[in-house]
């Protein structure tokens, strides 16, 4: 091969590194675009917002965006649950007269019903609480891949378009569990109460009575605790 095919030669070559090179660097920025409009338009959402996991973005890129989708999918399916339990009317009524006329003196039913619904809500408020540590969210993405590179990105678009102030309750939901694990176990210890003290108490007009002042005083007492 002479000089000037040499020269030709490597002309080409240079040529079609650079135009791989310049179609990589498109390529990456038209993937960073696409991911922080998705990321951008899922923080726009209520954090309890039924979020959709597929995958908009490619390469690597669509590593970041599955796990901040998955993430927010994750943290809303949990806070609905929660919701729906302090939202519950099963829950809500289970310290009334029809329940006690229903399920009473045993109380059966609402014994499980209330220890299975307190043991779902502290697994998903618990969790919650967890997810919503910084350190948690910074760290979510090595689920999903190791690339320092794409670890960095996300770190940068989590901090950009302000996902973690989404997320950022977690006095609220330690405040919430205080409550409802309050009104939970202690409707739990009424109706333990009234079983244990089946033969000394009836409903009357609607209302129930004690025939022992003291059972009488610890009923009302364990009411004033949960507000009723």
């Amino acid at each position: 091969m002479n000089k000037k095919n040499k020269y030709l030669y490597f002309i080409i070559v240079l040529l079609v590194i650079l135009i791989i090179i310049g179609i990589y660097i498109l390529s990456c920025r038209i993937n960073e675009n696409v991911l922080r409009k998705e990321i951008k338009e899922v923080v726009s959402k209520d954090v309890d917002y039924d979020y959709k996991t597929d995958c908009k973005s490619r390469f690597g890129y669509c590593d970041i965006e599955e796990a901040i989708k998955a993430y927010m999918s994750e943290y809303s399916r949990r806070l609905k649950k929660i919701k729906n339990i302090s939202k519950d009317e099963k829950i809500s009524n289970i310290l009334t007269v029809n329940n006690y006329k229903t399920d009473g003196p045993l109380f059966k039913e609402s014994i499980e019903y209330l220890e299975s619904s307190l043991k779902e809500y502290d697994t998903n408020v618990d969790m919650l609480i967890k997810m919503s540590d910084k350190k948690y969210l910074n760290n979510y993405i090595k689920l999903y891949t190791k690339d320092k590179k794409y670890i960095k990105l996300y770190k940068d678009i989590i901090n950009d378009l302000k996902v973690y102030e989404e997320v950022d309750n977690i006095n609220e939901l330690k405040a919430n569990k205080m409550n409802i694990d309050n009104t939970i176990n202690t409707s739990i210890e009424i109706l333990n109460f009234l079983k244990n003290n089946q033969k000394k108490w009836k409903i009357d007009n609607n209302l129930i009575k004690f025939n022992d002042h003291t059972l009488l005083t610890k009923y009302n007492y364990y009411l004033k605790k949960i507000g009723k």
